[in-house]
């Protein structure tokens, strides 16, 4: 009876695993074409978290980048937002599993490239 329920549970687990995106990559531009943001996550498995790099170009700037973890069914158009205040601030928003939200800032002129979790 023990192997017919961890055979059950082995069964159940492996189906979880199948049918989800295991990769994703979004790149957003501001209206001036001169900041460019990309996102790309990876996970091994559809029940995993999101291994994010969060990357940013800016200007004569060398590529930043933020790498973090975050547990979100998708990532995508959907799940997370890049709002524009104008060609030098965005905000980045990643909706959770939980619906909840990780808030980004950037901030990119000719003078300075900031990006930072709040």
């Amino acid at each position: 009876m023990k192997n017919t329920y961890f055979l059950l549970f082995i069964g159940l687990l492996a189906l979880g695993s199948c049918g989800g995106k295991t990769k994703a990559s979004l790149v957003k531009v501001s209206t001036n074409g001169q900041v460019s943001i990309t996102i790309e996550g990876k996970r091994a498995t559809s029940i995993e978290s999101w291994k994010v790099d969060l990357k940013v170009k800016a200007y004569n700037f060398k590529e930043g980048k933020l790498a973090f973890e975050i547990y979100a069914a998708d990532l995508n158009d959907e799940t997370i937002t890049v709002s524009w205040k104008d060609e030098h601030h965005a905000e980045i928003h990643f909706k959770q599993q939980d619906n909840t939200f990780r808030k980004f800032e950037l901030i990119a002129s000719p003078e300075q490239l900031q990006l930072a979790e709040l």
